[in-house]
């Protein structure tokens, strides 16, 4: 059988190849500006072309290097603080730190100079991808505001040990790491200071550690760590307590108080939950009150995941209530059907959400919803989707965004579709990086 001719980069893709090498590596000395969108700060050399510089502050002077170009813009790491802010701390990770591994680059700033960075990027986005009538409502109702969560807020307080979730991959040699910022190098951790007590106690990192029998190079392995005592480890091979032996759960058992109630929710070990040790309970407050759901009343849910916030907003409308919930994720329906049992008038669904689902849904629902909640993924619902919230004349609708710039654009949507923003709360539930959460509550115009 003849063998196929491999087809060499046209011309152009061999330019864009060359253009993106050109550069790279190259050491600049820059003043840095304001932050922006991704982690990074703002700068420009000395021909003019924008700068995205990680591990710096603004308004230090920095030598970095060069990590990648693309059409006019650059990006570089600082390697070397010529002039230092004042919320500049030693790193709390610092293997995350310069050619380091992703997941802690605000590691070097001060934990209240973080929430500022954040304020200052979400306002931006607002106005850049929202316009200017949403960032003058914004500015109405009191700005942007970060706020730590419940135990964050102490001076002096490093926020190590906040992360009840971390993943890694097992190298060749057995050892866990993470891949370098953006590449594909496996660096080797030697300890993972972010982590939930329970889990930096398990000797992931330690050389002799005993780990090494359950995993196999080439996993990506979970640690989980649902109560401070508590810390499971997550391969192929299975599901393992602090001891290393096997467990054989199916779900791992969350305790959130929310309101006051213990809800105790069953997660998959492989399933999503919040990050921060006090996530959960900070995102389910927060929307329980924004969505203001009265007894009796109709909710309708949108990307419900396990069921976080659909089993306190059931508990809020009461047996005389109904609640609908969609999810496009089978294995998080099932958890959530679990999770609902104690409410029978809440019924969960896995399907496509689309302007069609949205419809759907609400037609299950069997009556207008009094509101709407919705708890997109980092793209955001998306126009169609904001457009197919609008249409069902809730009252209320509840945003939660996990990205500015996509929190932007469907709040919107939201307000082109006749809804006005009515609050607007920010909650910096991952510490040392540029990830924050958004909930926004807004009323029918």
């Amino acid at each position: 059988m003849p063998t196929r001719a491999r087809r060499r980069p046209s011309p152009q893709r061999r330019a864009r190849a060359r253009a993106a090498r050109e550069g790279v590596g190259e050491v600049l000395e820059l003043r840095i500006g304001e932050p922006a969108h991704g982690g990074a700060c703002v700068a420009r050399d000395a021909s003019g072309r924008v700068v995205f510089v990680r591990h710096t502050l603004p308004g230090e002077r920095v030598r970095a290097r060069v990590t990648s170009v693309r059409n006019t813009l650059a990006w570089a790491d600082a390697i070397e603080i010529l002039d230092a802010s004042a919320d500049r701390v030693s790193p709390v990770w610092p293997q995350a730190g310069p050619s380091g591994v992703g997941g802690g680059e605000l590691s070097h700033v001060a934990p209240p100079a973080q929430r500022r960075w954040k304020e200052h990027v979400i306002a931006g986005q607002i106005r850049r991808v929202g316009g200017e009538a949403l960032a003058e409502a914004v500015d109405a109702i009191g700005g942007v505001r970060v706020a730590p969560a419940p135990g964050d807020r102490e001076p002096g307080d490093r926020l190590a040990h906040r992360r009840n979730r971390i993943e890694f991959v097992i190298g060749t040699d057995g050892a866990p790491g993470m891949h370098v910022y953006r590449g594909k190098r496996l660096i080797p951790l030697d300890s993972m200071p972010l982590a939930a007590p329970a889990i930096a106690g398990l000797g992931l990192f330690d050389g002799d550690s005993p780990w090494k029998r359950v995993w196999a190079p080439g996993e990506r392995v979970r640690a989980l760590s649902p109560t401070p005592g508590s810390a499971y480890v997550v391969c192929a091979s299975g599901v393992y307590g602090a001891d290393a032996r096997r467990t054989g759960s199916t779900a791992l058992a969350w305790p959130v108080e929310i309101g006051g109630e213990e809800h105790v929710y069953g997660v998959r070990p492989t399933g999503f939950w919040q990050t921060h040790v006090r996530g959960a309970q900070v995102l389910a407050e927060e929307v329980l009150d924004a969505a203001r759901a009265e007894t009796g009343g109709a909710v309708l849910e949108l990307y419900s995941g396990a069921g976080l916030f659909t089993a306190p907003l059931a508990r809020a409308v009461g047996e005389g209530g109904r609640l609908a919930s969609l999810e496009g994720d089978e294995g998080a329906v099932a958890d959530a059907a679990d999770n609902l049992a104690p409410f029978p008038w809440a019924q969960t669904f896995i399907g496509g959400i689309d302007a069609q689902g949205v419809a759907e849904l609400a037609g299950g629902l069997g009556r207008a919803p009094d509101v709407v909640v919705a708890d997109p993924p980092r793209a955001g619902a998306g126009r169609q989707v904001c457009e197919a919230m609008a249409a069902l004349g809730a009252p209320r609708l509840v945003l939660v965004s996990c990205d500015p710039a996509a929190g932007a654009r469907d709040l919107r949507a939201l307000a082109g579709a006749g809804y006005r923003l009515e609050s607007l709360r920010a909650w910096d539930l991952f510490p040392h990086t540029h990830h924050v959460e958004i909930v926004a509550a807004l009323t029918r115009a």
